[in-house]
């Protein structure tokens, strides 16, 4: 089970507030750079006639539907599994919450302690502790922040997305991947991250459709 917090809530509030915000300014990136998961988000609402369409056609398209699908399955598989591989070292979610909390900074600034460089971070979910290949998670959160450290720690404290919360609070198997980047690059990396882990289709899938539901 996840260590007990030694933070004080309150303390981390303010920080979440920031990292909420980061990913709203990477918004329009998220348009410029992957129009496909922006199309993906704004279609979340489509009802059941529009599946029933949509799987009309796939069937009038045939084999080579099929086989178009398969291609685009392969290539995604692949653009996963090089993503994964392109972290830094992973590292679990139960050690990254004890390393965080015992890397506060002597000043008590959380943001300047343990992973506290601006990037981008995925948190995945592994079916079992067994799973080896990273690459075979069940599901995947992306997120960026000015400090990576707080926007992961955040999550795993329930001031972010609720699945992620849930599943590290009920001890799921969960890995922790970052990469650093600079400022301005947020934008495209975080983009590129969604698409490439495939998270617009796991647990960012409503936080992108609040994303979008603000431009309607």
């Amino acid at each position: 089970m996840p260590q007990t917090p030694k933070i004080k809530l309150k303390n981390i509030q303010e920080l979440a507030k920031i990292a909420k915000e980061v990913i709203s300014v990477v918004q329009p990136y998220i348009v410029k750079y992957a129009p496909k998961i922006a199309e993906e988000a704004q279609k979340r609402a489509s009802n059941a006639a529009d599946n029933g369409k949509r799987m009309k056609l796939e069937f009038l398209n045939g084999m080579e539907e099929k086989k178009k699908s398969r291609e685009r399955s392969k290539a995604a598989e692949e653009a996963r599994k090089k993503t994964v591989i392109s972290s830094l070292p992973p590292i679990t979610a139960k050690e990254f919450f004890k390393n965080f909390e015992n890397n506060v900074s002597d000043d008590g600034k959380l943001d300047s302690g343990y992973m506290g460089f601006t990037g981008c971070y995925a948190i995945i979910t592994m079916k079992t502790s067994r799973e080896k290949d990273l690459s075979a998670y069940e599901n995947v959160f992306v997120g960026c922040g000015k400090s990576v450290g707080v926007a992961v720690y955040s999550q795993l404290r329930g001031l972010g997305n609720i699945d992620v919360y849930a599943d590290f609070k009920f001890g799921q198997p969960m890995w922790v991947l970052s990469y650093p980047c600079d400022e301005e690059e947020l934008g495209p990396q975080f983009a590129n991250l969604l698409q490439a882990l495939q998270s617009a289709d796991s647990y960012n899938k409503w936080d992108l459709q609040g994303l979008f539901d603000k431009e309607v």
